[in-house]
């Protein structure tokens, strides 16, 4: 009989075990890759519906911050009507926005993707609220199923008093 003890090695059967799990881990793992995806799609779109949100309510913020000094000539009236942002903020609108994504979507070769999402403000003039809806396609390729997300905000006062001259040291941004 000899001895086997300074023989060091693997089997053949253990070489096939160790294959035949590598291929079957693998088999699952690329099974997952689809769902991965679709998880990934749709954060990509909620979050791009986050700032589109985020944006609205910036832009209402900064226009609610500044009110045409000319637009009442006396100053109590002009008070009165700067007391809340009703002057500046429709009780409600609606628009289409559109993410521009660097992916392409529903097995297009193109780099890039514009996936439109509804815009739904609304304006509560009591509470000096603004609130935002936006309405996203989390699959863009099935675009008929819809979430949504909605952020709202209450308005702080104008930032400026009616008739304060803006320092001329502020760019226009168009200019930049």
């Amino acid at each position: 009989m000899t001895e086997r003890g300074s023989e060091a090695g693997y089997s053949l059967l253990e070489v096939v075990m160790c294959v035949a799990l590598l291929v079957v881990g693998s088999v699952l793992a690329l099974g997952l890759l689809p769902s991965v995806a679709r998880a990934s799609q749709a954060e990509l779109m909620r979050s791009a519906a986050s700032g589109i949100a985020r944006n609205a309510i910036e832009r209402a913020r900064a226009a609610a911050a500044y009110y045409p000094p000319g637009a009442v000539a006396d100053p109590v009236a002009r008070a009165a009507a700067t007391a809340g942002h009703g002057w500046a903020l429709a009780p409600s609108a609606a628009y289409v926005a559109a993410a521009h994504v660097h992916r392409g979507f529903c097995g297009s070769t193109a780099t890039t993707s514009d996936v439109p999402m509804n815009v739904t403000l609304s304006y509560d003039a009591p509470s000096d609220t603004l609130t935002v809806a936006v309405s996203y396609p989390p699959n863009p390729c099935a675009p008929a199923v819809q979430n949504a997300v909605s952020l709202s905000a209450q308005l702080a006062p104008a930032a400026y008093a009616p008739q304060t001259q803006l320092p001329s040291a502020i760019a226009d941004p168009a200019q930049q």
